[in-house]
């Protein structure tokens, strides 16, 4: 369990140092925009995608009408909403093909990347830089295991997902006290068909 213990120890430790190195207007831009947003939309894909989800579900419990990009319920976006694109590489075809889109109807758009020299990066209004590996780790194997260091174990995007994932919680958390709400509020927002 030593491996377990430093490795999760050791994501949660970068996490918390990657969060604090976010630029705060970028952040309190962030959150103005979702709240005076008509509609949110989410978009990322494989782990990214799913961290949007989770924040997406998030949303939705405080009461903003928020959708996934791909589900089949998804709407149009208008120039009144805004995308959230999530892509460590910044690069994702899909991510950045949707950014593309919203900012050809007018909507704001808000990326979470590893990578702010990026194709995604020039799309955005609002940039949540999460420094950290992404799946692009050639500059990390140089640095860690040609020095003699074991392999990785945070593969290919697993630090910039699991610190988005903490980022968008707080953020969570940020949104509540901004908007009066307690956790009994988003528990009336909560699946009853499950």
């Amino acid at each position: 369990m030593d491996i377990l213990n430093k490795t999760t120890e050791g994501i949660t430790k970068h996490a918390l140092e990657v969060i604090k190195k976010i630029d705060e207007e970028q952040i309190n831009l962030m959150i103005e925009k979702i709240i005076h947003s008509e509609s949110i939309f989410i978009v990322g894909t494989g782990r990214s995608e799913l961290v949007g989800k989770a924040f997406a579900m998030r949303l939705m419990h405080l009461g903003f009408t928020v959708y996934v990009v791909g589900d089949v319920t998804t709407p149009a976006i208008n120039d009144n909403d805004c995308l959230i694109a999530i892509s460590g590489s910044g690069e994702t075809k899909t991510v950045t093909l949707a950014a593309t889109t919203a900012k050809d109807v007018g909507a704001f758009v808000i990326g979470i990347t590893g990578n702010i020299q990026s194709t995604l990066k020039e799309l955005l209004d609002v940039v949540i830089n999460i420094e950290t590996k992404t799946k692009e780790a050639w500059k990390y194997y140089t640095s860690s295991v040609l020095k003699g260091d074991y392999d990785d174990l945070t593969p290919m995007g697993t630090l910039f997902e699991d610190t988005t994932l903490l980022f968008l919680d707080g953020l969570i958390a940020e949104f509540m006290v901004r908007l009066s709400k307690k956790e009994d509020d988003l528990k009336m927002r909560h699946a009853i068909i499950e």
